[in-house]
């Protein structure tokens, strides 16, 4: 038998003409296994893996409310929140939001990396998004290496300027050619 992480691979188209085989085994019941359930807790039952936008944080996040902006940006977006492990690790956040080699494994459409360094591990379970965007003020954090836009400067910054332009709240855009970018005026 083998298995294969879920989106690790593109998909084969269906052959109908494949067939498999049930083997159905015996299971012996073991009833007294020295183990007792103290508590059941639901997960936040996020999928991350059929996601198509997901807005993940790192330790550029200050505190574990801080979540609560990339919510926001996820949701403007018709998103999810993801993180990075560190954040999983401190209790901030519930495992099933990881992302990375010990934690999910995704493909989105688009992948938001707010504060994310972007250690070998976490570009493991997210470099095969369609397109990453990487927000971080280190200009020589790895992750700028496996973008495809990548925007220097604080996400406390970046982040609700981004929220605001999905909404439609920054009008007036006015082209600047002195610095070859836009200003935005309210």
């Amino acid at each position: 038998m083998a298995t294969v992480r879920y989106r690790v691979m593109k998909m084969r188209e269906r052959d109908t003409s494949r067939k498999g085989r049930i083997i159905k085994k015996e299971v012996e019941i073991v009833e007294e296994t020295g183990m007792k359930i103290i508590e059941k807790i639901k997960a936040d039952e996020v999928n991350l893996a059929d996601a198509e936008v997901i807005v993940s944080g790192g330790r550029g996040l200050k505190k574990p409310e801080d979540f609560k902006l990339l919510q926001e940006l996820a949701e403007s977006l018709g998103g999810v929140v993801g993180s990075s492990r560190p954040l999983v690790d401190a209790g901030w956040i519930s495992k099933d939001h990881q992302v990375g080699f010990s934690g999910n494994t995704v493909k989105p459409k688009v992948y938001i990396a707010c504060g994310i360094s972007g250690s070998p591990q976490h570009l493991f379970g997210m470099r095969d998004s369609d397109i990453i965007i990487a927000i971080n003020k280190d200009p020589t954090a790895p992750i700028f290496n496996v973008s495809d836009y990548g925007i220097i400067g604080d996400l406390y910054e970046v982040v609700p300027l981004l929220i605001r332009e999905i909404k439609g709240e920054l009008r007036g855009k006015r082209r600047d050619e002195k610095n070859r970018g836009y200003n935005w005026e309210a």
